[in-house]
This record gives structure tokens, sequence and C-alpha cells, in this order.
């Protein structure tokens, strides 16, 4: 077959959980399919690691725009290519006349509108036009295929379930480094946050929580990650207002080497969300041997995590259990969780998708 991809977030320096699953499933899918031909469409020259295939064509479609890329340009260069099925790792799929297979992560949009730019909600919602459109959906959860088929009434059988995945190799290699909490003021034990800093992530919840906990335990609280579109000032605010704001550390995005040694280094892993698709954090914190407290998602319960590690929202019993976490012996929670963790290789999730494609 010759199999189109959207490869145009590969060269992204800033990755997140999107743009680290679209590289991850593509390295992984040419790794262990040398049969199919491979078209992958990109802005700029992919980094020779994606080009020492022999079955690999990078196709570079240059555009002016920072917008509009797939809608337009790569729409109108398809044709000539000849492909058998057009494979895009996230939301956008272009017009063109060709069997297409989309990853859908979810539908935050349709929940949290306010939290997306004008543009951001304007594309999301052309592409969940074309989902009906699409002949395959790939999504990373049940819960996220349940809302598809629900909200967009599509035939639940051609949505098809591959979980995301850990680079098990890259976090084995990295030795951790008390160099790096240096760099980032970070002097004690400390809680964990990875993902944007905004209120549907309920960032805001976490640190009152945190308040409440350091009157009892003498943490800190690090925060991963860029502000959103939506409560930057509250958080601000909040982290301004708190007498614990010395030990509150706003670093920001950082590069995988650092996330993977901080989240390694800490106590607690804390994703108190209102709503997600997956929670990629959630698994690295697993293998990376971290107790975990998460918002009680359905979707979260997916990973089938001990009850400890869900709790409602609710800032005083939120507070209670992360000092039960804290203080606790939690050696067998923490070894169950890791073995959980060992199932879910970025491996499997290619081969899983490879089916989908190849069907």
């Amino acid at each position: 077959m010759r199999i189109g991809i959207d490869a145009s977030r590969l060269n992204l320096e800033q990755k997140t959980g999107t743009e680290w699953y679209a590289y991850y499933i593509i390295k992984n899918l040419l790794d262990i399919d040398r049969k199919n031909q491979y078209f992958l469409f990109s802005r700029e020259k992919l980094p020779a690691e994606f080009l020492n295939y022999s079955n690999v064509n990078n196709i570079i479609l240059k555009w002016p725009l920072k917008k509009f890329w797939t809608l337009i340009r790569l729409s109108f260069s398809l044709k000539k290519y000849k492909l058998n099925l057009f494979f895009s790792p996230a939301h956008n799929l272009p017009l063109a006349k060709v069997k297409k297979i989309v990853t859908w992560h979810d539908l935050g949009y349709e929940y949290y509108p306010e939290y997306y730019s004008q543009l951001q909600l304007w594309s999301l919602k052309l592409g969940a036009q074309k989902l009906k459109t699409a002949d395959k959906i790939i999504t990373p959860s049940q819960f996220t295929k349940n809302d598809i088929v629900k909200k967009y009434q599509i035939d639940e059988d051609k949505i098809f379930v591959t979980p995301l995945g850990i680079d098990f190799q890259k976090y084995d290699q990295i030795q951790i480094n008390s160099e790096i909490l240096k760099k980032y003021q970070i002097t004690k034990k400390y809680l964990l946050y990875i993902g944007r800093l905004e209120n549907k992530k309920n960032v805001l919840g976490l640190i009152k929580a945190f308040n409440e906990l350091k009157e009892k335990q003498d943490y800190q609280l690090v925060l991963i990650g860029k502000y959103g579109i939506i409560g930057k000032e509250e958080i601000q605010n909040e982290i301004n207002n708190s007498p614990y704001q010395s030990d509150i550390k706003v670093i920001g995005w950082v590069e995988e080497l650092e996330k993977i040694n901080l989240l390694k280094q800490a106590s607690l892993f804390c994703l108190l969300s209102f709503f997600e698709g997956f929670g990629i954090s959630i698994l690295e914190a697993m293998y990376c041997q971290v107790p975990i407290l998460l918002s009680d998602l359905e979707v979260f319960y997916e990973f089938n995590l001990s009850d400890i590690c869900y709790i409602e929202n609710n800032i005083s019993e939120i507070s209670l259990q992360m000092e039960r976490l804290l203080t606790q012996d939690n050696h067998d929670l923490i070894q169950n969780n890791y073995q959980l963790s060992l199932k879910y290789s970025w491996l499997e999730t290619a081969q899983k998708t490879l089916e989908v494609l190849q069907n």
C-alpha cells in the first residue's frame, strides 16, 4: 500500500502530548513495517531518524502561512501521489478524495470551548464535521470512543481504541540528576503536576489543596507546563496570595530529560483535571514508580489503579488524600502501578494502528 501521513508535527521543538503521539506512532510504524510505502508530508525536511528507511518518502510542502497548511496546501497536493489511504495522527484531515484514518484524542472543545482560541475551535469543529467521512477513527481510550459515538452518532464499529505508550528505553537511560532540582530552586520533597496551567486542568484546586497540606506537611509544589487561555490570572493570584508562595514553583515547559528527572524524584504526582481524553503523564508516573493522585474521571479508571489513587473534587478531601499518600508505605501500590504501566508500549500502539491501516 501507499500510505500518506501528516508528519507536520515532527519538527516542533517544544512537543507536548499530541506532538509526542505523532512522533512515537510514526517512528514505531516505520520500525515495524517495511512492506508498505510511506509518504510523510511536512512543511520542512524531517529529522534524519525518519528518513533512514527504504520505504519512506518525505514530501516537503512549503507554505508561507502559519495556518491552513492541511486544509489548503496538503489537500491540493495529495492526488498526484496516488495514495491508497491517508493517516492523520491529530484531528486535521485533508479534503482530498482518498481513504482516510484519523486519530481523535478527545472532545474537550465540546465541553470547554472557552479554553480554545477561535481559530483552534474553528479547526476542531471543522475536523469534527469530517469525522463522519473518515473511513476509520482511532482513539486513545474507551471513554473517548464512547464520547464520539454519543456526540456525533458515528458507528462504533469504525472506531478503534489504541491506548498510548511509554518510551521505556528513554526513561531507563535517564539517570537521576539532583542538579536539575537546584536549577529550579527545588530544595524539599515535592508534589508534581505536568500539563497546561489552566482551570480545565483544575490547577487552582491543586494549589488550594496544597496550601492546606502545607499546614501539616513541609513539601513544595512543582508545576510543569505553559499557561492556557483561561485561568492564568486566577492561578497567579492564588500563588501570590498563598502564605507558601515561595514553595510553589512554576517552571513552564521543560525538555524531556528534565521532565523525566523531575518525575523520577517527585514524592507525589497529581492530576486533578476536570476533563481528559487519556493522560499520558499518568503512565509516565506509573513507570517512574511515583505515587499518584487523580481526579475521579471515568477515563482515568481505565488505568485500573487502586481506589486510593482517585479522589472527588473536594479541596479538604484532596488535601487529606495527599497526606495519606505522602506518609503511608506505598511500596505495594507503586509496584502494582509499575506492573500495569508495562502493558503500555509504543510498539503495541503501533502494531494496533498498523492493523487498522491494513484492514
